[in-house]
């Protein structure tokens, strides 16, 4: 594993950890930071004119695999509004792997991988509907009932309303025209 040291706004790499070309979802980044370092933090891995942005999760994240090939590639941060960081150079050693021919999926970028931390809502066996909270990275009731009052749970296209709901409903609409509220 890489690990960096991030003290203001300078990068350090700490480890001794050697590198080789081609791996694919192995090699793990984690860093540490000084104080002001606060809210979500993106590392920033680049080799040659592609750079590609890792959002962090407790200080951890798999190096993009894009970037991972001889002679190596570089390392910062960036986060809130916005602290930036230096680069640091990571050296990376040719491995005996010979490219294939089918081609690999890209890397998710940090927006895809927001949209995939977050998990759809359900009903509870309270009721109740139970959202995903991305910062406590778990479902939490919502106290919203995914009931209406009366018990129906609007279908589109169905009428819930009934004789008497409508002869009231138009009653008070006739008595509010015709009686001179508006």
């Amino acid at each position: 594993m890489l690990e960096f040291k991030i003290t203001n706004q300078t990068i350090e790499r700490i480890d001794n950890f050697e590198v080789v070309a081609d791996s694919r979802n192995y090699l793990k980044a984690h860093f540490t930071f000084s104080d002001e370092w606060e809210g979500d933090i993106t590392a920033i891995f680049g080799y040659g004119n592609e750079y590609y942005s890792v959002l962090l999760e407790n200080g951890e994240c798999i190096v993009p695999w894009e970037v991972i090939k001889p002679h190596g590639f570089s390392v910062s941060v960036v986060c809130g509004d916005r602290i930036t960081a230096d680069c640091e150079n990571v050296k990376v050693e040719k491995s005996g792997y010979i490219e294939g021919q089918t081609p690999k999926p890209p890397t998710p970028d940090v927006y895809e991988q927001i949209l995939s931390s977050v998990k759809p809502p359900f009903i509870g066996e309270n009721g109740n509907w139970f959202m995903w909270n991305v910062e406590n990275k778990m479902f939490e009731d919502s106290g919203i009932r995914a009931e209406s009052v009366d018990g129906y749970t609007p279908v589109r296209g169905v009428d819930y309303w009934t004789d008497e709901d409508k002869a009231e409903i138009k009653s008070y609409v006739d008595e509010a025209i015709l009686g001179g509220a508006w």
